[in-house]
């Protein structure tokens, strides 16, 4: 039996940056250390944390007065900083920000494309606090958001029911490479009074009528690519990720659609060996917020599981 790990699975910069943002915080600190909100969509990473004195708040209330904080890498409304600031936590004094550079250089397009006259539309899970944080820079819980290509068609009523001049879309960092693309492909076939065109993220061409912006980020893009050229070649597919983790739940969506058999898990003990039966290349990928730690005990695991199993080796 052969088993392969996709490349570039497990921790992205992004991921590794606001650990070590809330463990270097923490430890500096005397006082507890509060989070708002789940730093990445990790219940393993998440419970390491708390073990090391950091306190997850999921709403203000539980935050006190003066608290130290740092705000999960999703990325936040302005509202978030505004709630805050009225408990005298404040940027430069005990709030520390870990949202991942490549969420705000989207918020960043998000606010440029609408100060040049566009309508955004944002292709991202309406839950998602990534998408909910950008969506203020956008028009707040007023913006469309489009999850699915499938739906490509309620965009095009929108668009072309409130008659907009300009019109772009961006994605949220961690969606479908493959998804973006046909919701693009989609729209560009229903619209009848223009196309949709790549503006680059450079933003130096806002005079087009339709555009969008490649705003996936390139660990996604590189997860993706490896976890689907290791599924093409496997006889079954492993991935390995938070139960809320939208890139992790984009993997599994991938390999299913590929077509190879697929289980979604958050650790080793989830492993059943009626899988792996009759297997001769087990393929395992991992979301961006999953410990490489964790991937080597699934890996691990899957390798004793196989030694049991007749006419399979180690």
């Amino acid at each position: 039996m052969k088993i392969s790990v996709a490349k570039n699975s497990g921790f992205c910069f992004g991921v590794k940056r606001a650990i070590h943002i809330a463990e270097e915080v923490a430890s500096n600190n005397d006082k507890p250390t509060y989070v708002y909100g789940q730093l990445v969509h990790n219940e393993t990473v998440i419970e390491n944390l708390k073990s090391r004195g950091i306190v997850f708040a999921e709403n203000f209330d539980e935050i006190p007065n003066d608290a130290i904080t740092v705000l999960r890498a999703h990325g936040e409304p302005e509202t978030t900083y505004q709630n805050l600031q009225k408990k005298s936590i404040v940027s430069g004094k005990n709030l520390t920000d870990a949202t991942c550079p490549l969420v705000t250089l989207v918020h960043n397009v998000a606010k440029k494309l609408k100060s040049s006259g566009y309508e955004i539309i944002l292709f991202g899970k309406h839950d998602h606090p990534e998408a909910i944080g950008t969506s203020y820079h956008i028009k707040g819980k007023d913006t469309f958001i489009v999850s699915d290509p499938e739906k490509a068609h309620l965009a095009a009523d929108y668009i072309k029911k409130n008659n907009f001049e300009k019109v772009a879309i961006i994605s949220q960092t961690t969606m479908s490479v493959y998804g973006y693309k046909k919701l693009i492909d989609e729209l560009n076939s229903i619209m009848d009074n223009g196309k949709f065109e790549e503006i680059h993220l450079s933003m130096k061409d806002l005079n087009k009528k339709y555009g969008y912006v490649d705003t996936i980020c390139n660990p996604t893009k590189q997860r993706q690519v490896g976890t689907e050229e290791l599924a093409k070649e496997a006889d079954v597919m492993i991935v390995i990720g938070g139960k809320n983790s939208s890139n992790s739940k984009e993997l599994a969506h991938k390999c299913e659609e590929i077509g190879v058999e697929t289980y979604f898990i958050q650790e080793e003990s989830q492993l059943q060996g009626e899988w792996l039966n009759g297997r001769r290349h087990i393929g395992v990928t991992a979301g961006a917020s999953t410990p490489d730690e964790t991937i080597k005990n699934v890996v691990e695991r899957i390798k004793e599981m196989a030694n049991g199993i007749p006419g399979n080796i180690k």
